[in-house]
């Protein structure tokens, strides 16, 4: 009579202890999620990104899908090089789900571009991330 009353009394507490972890986790995620859209809007105001910005400026052509430079100016392939790895930089400070975001954002907004020119510029931005080996690889806008 003894273990049944011991085996019930732990089974009691393994499954307490089941539903106190299961609800600490559930309160945890709902916590990030309502956290997420007002994260990512101060990341994108404080992450100017300036340097991707002149990245792409700098771009001249594609080249299979990908960013390439086409330019005789070694300076100018230096300083485009700088930008990149600086833009890299900006958008490893940011969290991964606000990276595309925050690189259509600045497309968007860079100098009022519409149509085929925010489409062309957004086609450049969209490899960005891939070329700086960060996550997500390619942005879907």
């Amino acid at each position: 009579m003894g273990n049944i009353s011991l085996v019930a009394a732990l089974l009691l507490c393994l499954l307490a202890f089941a539903n106190a972890n299961t609800f600490s986790v559930t309160v945890a995620v709902t916590e990030n999620d309502n956290d997420n859209p007002q994260s990512c809007q101060e990341q994108i105001q404080s992450q100017r990104l300036n340097h991707c910005r002149m990245y792409i400026s700098r771009s001249h052509q594609y080249f299979n899908d990908e960013l390439s430079m086409v330019t005789d100016d070694d300076h100018e392939i230096n300083q485009t090089q700088e930008h990149l790895q600086q833009c890299c930089q900006e958008l490893r400070n940011m969290d991964t789900q606000c990276r595309c975001p925050a690189l259509k954002k600045m497309v968007m907004q860079d100098c009022g571009r519409q149509g085929e020119e925010a489409q062309r510029m957004l086609g450049k931005a969209r490899y960005i991330p891939r070329m700086c080996n960060i996550q997500p690889a390619q942005c879907s806008f």
